[in-house]
């Protein structure tokens, strides 16, 4: 138990700091991720489809101008404290205060662009109260940036999961006591608000002798890294949130809550290999100094790695059990949303990758290369969506996710081989063979109860890994070993 403590809490070699800070940040998104995943269950069945899609609607649109305040800036943060550790607090200082005035900005365009964009008179009103609690959630990334960059990131996964349980609470007593969106839109901005506040009492070194800069050069110098991570950053949430706007605009609020039942569930489920692709880009970084491409190519393997380990099973146990699950959380009412599931689902594989090679190209100042491709995968899904939804609803917005997701995905595998001639299918079989075994057994035994099967089927996984003696284990052992003689 203790080498275990030591090994989750110690930084000793580049694979066990992957490993050991993608735990807490995975760990982290994922349990603040059940909190507010259980949230979004709880509302779409107190409010319903109407008064749910109206909420959503207006939270997705907040949501595509985070992309504005944060412009990239919290990669650029924890890029630029782990290549420059003896200006840290000049660093810090110029990133915060060129963000500052960018959410003032982002602010404005949301009051008044949504009065353009949004029909939906609920989600209008809405608006003011989730432009700021988004703008509190995109400086709590800031002090995340520097947690990563310290190589600290036990604190972001507790904070994180601190804030979400927050959330989780102000939400649930909102919407049993009100009932309604507005008073769900209060329970974000205030538990939100705490959060940042909590994150920022970790930065007392930094906030001490935090001094406002404006500087246009300065700004010019971080914005020349920072826009290509800021351009891919919007292009992702308009691919996440275009369509439900121009469901929005054909449908009635019923069907965007629909189809954000599974958008949801997908959303959440990202949240697992996320951690693997923001551990990678300090040791990604600090490894370029010392120019060893072996071991560069070794982490970027070991990451796409960790990603089959964790998507691969989540995709073939949602094809084998969407129904069961759509009933599970969120009821009859929304049943339909398994078809749209379905079809999300594989571009799970596909985004997280992805995440890991933007996190190299942001490593290397060459995050640019990849706005082309994203670009392409953008204009894929909105040319699809606006030819297929006016006839195939919520079943054409998925299809069209998932076909742009992996064209963008390969199109990006392609781009970065010039830089590391990596394998792609490094550690694949034995989590895929693992991961058809578990289908075979969930759609075998679909009629027992949900949450005995998941436990069931989450055992047979790693014991199929086991049994295959895959690499984590290996891995895990290894750096087990060294710890005891830490």
């Amino acid at each position: 138990m203790k080498n275990l403590i030591h090994f989750l809490t110690k930084n000793i070699s580049p694979l066990q700091i992957i490993t050991k800070n993608s735990f807490w940040i995975t760990i982290g998104k994922i349990l603040g991720g059940i909190l507010r995943a259980l949230l979004v269950i709880f509302s779409a069945r107190i409010l319903g489809p109407d008064l749910y899609g109206s909420f959503a609607l207006a939270i997705n649109f907040v949501l595509i101008f985070s992309f504005l305040p944060e412009l990239g800036l919290t990669a650029i943060l924890t890029r630029e404290l782990s290549k420059r550790k003896e200006e840290k607090e000049k660093i810090f200082n110029e990133i915060l205060s060129f963000s500052l005035i960018l959410s003032f900005l982002s602010y404005i365009l949301i009051l008044i662009l949504g009065r353009i964009f949004i029909k939906d008179f609920k989600a209008i009103q809405i608006l003011p109260i989730l432009g700021i609690m988004m703008i509190f959630d995109v400086l709590r990334e800031f002090s995340y940036a520097v947690y990563r960059a310290e190589l600290k990131a036990e604190l972001q996964g507790i904070l994180h999961l601190i804030t979400n349980f927050l959330l989780f609470m102000f939400g649930i007593i909102s919407l049993i006591k009100y009932k309604s969106e507005i008073a769900l839109s209060y329970a974000y901005f205030i538990s939100i608000g705490i959060g940042f506040i909590l994150s920022s009492l970790f930065l007392t070194k930094f906030l001490k002798r935090f001094k406002f800069i404006f500087d246009l050069q300065t700004y010019k110098f971080y914005f020349n890294s920072s826009w290509p991570i800021a351009v891919a950053n919007a292009l992702y949430l308009l691919l996440l949130f275009t369509d439900s706007i121009i469901l929005g605009w054909f449908y009635p609020s019923y069907i965007v809550g629909i189809y954000n039942s599974a958008v949801k569930i997908n959303e959440f489920l990202i949240l697992f290999p996320t951690g693997i692709s923001l551990a990678l880009l300090p040791l990604f970084s600090s490894n370029l100094n010392k120019n060893n491409k072996n071991e560069l190519k070794e982490m970027m393997e070991f990451g796409i790695y960790l990603n089959y380990l964790i998507t691969l099973p989540l995709i073939f146990g949602i094809f084998a059990l969407s129904d069961k699950l759509i009933l599970f959380l969120f009821g009859e009412k929304y049943i339909t949303a398994m078809y749209g599931l379905k079809i999300l689902i594989p571009s799970l594989i596909s985004t997280s990758i992805f995440m890991t090679f933007s996190q190299f190209l942001i490593a290397i100042d060459r995050r640019v290369e990849l706005l082309i491709y994203e670009f392409i995968g953008y204009l894929i899904n909105v040319i699809l969506n606006i030819i297929l939804i006016p006839k195939f609803d919520f079943i054409a917005a998925s299809y069209a996710t998932t076909v742009s997701s992996f064209i963008t995905f390969m199109l990006g595998y392609f781009a970065l081989q010039k830089y590391l001639n990596f394998n792609l299918w490094s550690g694949f079989i034995k989590p895929f063979i693992s991961s058809l075994i578990l289908f075979v057994f969930l759609f075998a035994f679909k009629s027992i109860n949900f949450i005995l099967l998941i436990f069931l089927g989450f055992i047979l996984y790693f014991l199929s890994l086991l049994i295959l003696k895959d690499r984590i284990f290996y891995e895990v052992k290894q750096n087990l070993n060294i710890i005891k003689g830490y």
